[in-house]
């Protein structure tokens, strides 16, 4: 065996082992995404069985909110808006009659 001969086999070898590694490259990658796939699926169902009951009871929970703080607005907030603004429409008014209209402060320059 002369130094042509080994330098042809030495290429098939390499050859032979470059596919070898490529085929085992193309398996573990059809492996890993099939389990990725299959990951994916699974968090899928997770998220429709068990979080969409919770996003469900949170949404209930804002709108039974909204509910409440439109309720208490209208119920007790205008109600004593209503009244503060009639008692200073009131001071004003007498504070006009009787002519005791508060001194306005000067900006200091």
């Amino acid at each position: 065996m002369d130094l042509q001969d080994l330098r042809d086999l030495i290429i098939v070898i390499f050859g032979i082992m470059g596919i070898f590694v490529l085929l085992v490259t193309l398996i573990v990658v059809l492996v890993v995404g099939l389990a990725a796939r299959g990951l994916i699926g699974l968090l899928n169902g997770v998220v429709r069985t068990q979080l969409s009951p919770t996003l469900d009871s949170a949404k209930q929970t804002m709108n039974e909110i909204r509910g409440t703080t439109a309720f208490i607005t209208d119920t007790a907030v205008s109600p004593i808006i209503r009244v503060y603004a009639f008692v200073g429409g009131v001071k004003r008014g007498l504070a006009s009659l009787a002519g005791l209209t508060p001194k306005r402060r000067r900006k200091s320059s």
